[in-house]
């Protein structure tokens, strides 16, 4: 049977291996836009990696994006607000349930999913790469989760997955939406092999040579075949992260949020890529801030607990206008000059917080 997909926004083509079986190649296909995520896309997923899944003769699915430039940058966050502007009270509730259901559905897969996270790889195509059981960086790869720009919140199970990250820098990489190369994904623990951009066909006529074997064989010999491809990569790029960890993982120790972000701001002038992550930090919604330290502090014990409290958090930005003001300067107007509701995390009071955890209002999760 042959899944193909020829044209549109998320193309498939099915791969026969040598023995008769089949792997699926999935490429997210908008390159224009970094290949981020539309409803289109999540639509198209949710329909037929269920087929891939039940059918016996997958072995395999492999995701890229389109292009070089890009994974997968995010999300289509300009629709949504287009919703929200419009006075969908719902939409939020609609938005996230899809998404998350796309997501939790990805991690919960038997067949081996590889996701080559060339390029871009920012907040939903985080989300697709953390849901994979091998997540493949290269030189060009640059990972983020910066959604305190936008008055939103690191989502997509992060307050799961960032959570995983050693020494609470996943707390880090949250309130600062810092970028990482491969080189700090992987000694994070957000990627599983580095390889040359150049080796995704190798990798795929590795794919395409196994034998007959379990799911969980499978992804055994997966593994084997990207640690002997990577003893023919190039070097990798310098970690970034290194030179300040330990100083960083100081900050970290502090109790209060506003303790953690004073620490943090008196690393400034280390380093282009630290004052980078700062400013951002500095800039970002101090509700974002707030809600992200919320989530992380909750130590979620899995994907789909850390993605239920997220849906009700998503789904309550989408009525409070923190996110509305976010995007619009961020991306509609473009004027890089949010009026955040508070000034900074020790004004934003408790009680405004709390609105964002009700579940007044908000219909069930219908991907539990």
């Amino acid at each position: 049977m042959t899944y193909d997909v020829t044209e549109g926004p998320l193309l498939v083509s099915t791969q026969t291996t040598a023995i008769g079986q089949q792997i699926i190649e999935v490429v997210l296909n908008t390159p224009a836009a970094l290949n981020a995520l539309n409803g289109d896309m999540v639509d198209l997923l949710l329909e037929h990696v269920p087929a891939w899944e039940a059918d016996a003769n997958v072995i395999a699915i492999v995701m890229r994006g389109a292009g070089n430039k890009a994974f997968c940058a995010g999300g289509d966050i300009r629709q949504l607000y287009g919703e929200i502007a419009a006075g969908n009270q719902h939409v939020g509730e609609v938005f996230f349930n899809h998404e998350y259901e796309m997501d939790l559905m990805l991690h919960n897969l038997t067949t081996p999913l590889i996701v080559w996270g060339n390029g871009y790889v920012i907040g939903g195509g985080m989300g697709l790469l953390q849901s994979a059981a091998i997540r493949i960086g290269t030189q060009s790869s640059r990972l983020a989760m910066p959604e305190v720009t936008i008055g939103l919140f690191p989502d997509v199970g992060a307050s799961y997955f960032l959570r995983q990250v050693p020494d609470q820098l996943g707390l880090f990489l949250g309130l600062t939406g810092a970028m990482l190369n491969a080189t700090d994904g992987r000694q994070l623990g957000l990627l599983d092999g580095l390889l040359n951009d150049e080796h995704y066909q190798q990798l795929m006529q590795c794919l395409l040579a196994m034998p007959s074997q379990s799911h969980s064989q499978t992804l055994v010999q997966l593994k084997d075949k990207v640690r002997k491809l990577e003893t023919t990569r190039s070097e990798m790029p310098e970690s970034n992260l290194d030179h300040h960890r330990t100083e960083i993982i100081s900050a970290l120790k502090q109790v209060e949020l506003a303790d953690v972000i004073a620490g943090l701001a008196n690393l400034k002038g280390a380093s282009k890529w630290l004052d980078k992550a700062i400013t951002t930090m500095e800039q970002g919604s101090p509700t974002s801030l707030h809600l992200y330290h919320r989530l992380f502090q909750a130590n979620f014990s899995n994907v789909e607990q850390a993605l239920l409290q997220e849906y009700i958090v998503g789904v309550n930005s989408t009525r409070l206008d923190e996110f509305k003001e976010g995007v619009r300067a961020l991306l509609i107007d473009k004027d890089r000059n949010p009026n955040w509701r508070y000034k900074s995390v020790e004004t934003t009071p408790k009680n405004w917080i709390d609105q964002f955890f009700s579940t007044q209002d908000v219909a069930p999760a219908n991907f539990s």
